[in-house]
């Protein structure tokens, strides 16, 4: 074989890899831009949850000594939601969302978990939970 053989031999296969790398690297990139979308789609879901769990809650609150709400926490995404006097938090992901309530003392501290039911009661302006 002579030597000019060789060499284009080498740029093609060089060539080759080249192009092989930049297909690899396009398709993690892909990837990785997919997970980080499902990641924000969950997180907006689980501040949709919170906004209408903060909801019901100041309206307990609004509605006086004696009030109640039951509301079940849906169970198609992973989150945590913690409550306490300083308002609402929403845990998705490892990121964390505060949503702010009416109420801003008297309030019941309370983890809540997707797929479980809660009554919300108004006792006295003290806002509590219970697992049903």
């Amino acid at each position: 074989m002579p030597m000019d053989q060789k060499g284009i031999a080498t740029a093609d296969l060089l060539f080759a890899t080249i192009i092989a790398i930049v297909i690899f690297a396009s398709l993690i990139s892909t990837i990785g831009n997919e997970v980080a979308m499902t990641q924000t789609g969950d997180l907006g879901q689980a501040r949709m949850i919170g906004e209408r769990l903060a909801s019901s809650i100041n309206t307990v609150f609004i509605n006086g000594n004696g009030y109640t709400m039951n509301i079940t926490l849906p169970n198609d995404i992973n989150y945590n939601l913690n409550i306490n006097n300083s308002g609402l938090f929403v845990i998705s992901n490892a990121k964390q969302l505060k949503i702010n309530l009416i109420p801003k003392a008297n309030i019941s501290s309370v983890n809540m978990t997707q797929g479980q039911k809660y009554l919300i009661k108004n006792n006295n302006g003290t806002i509590t939970f219970t697992l049903i």
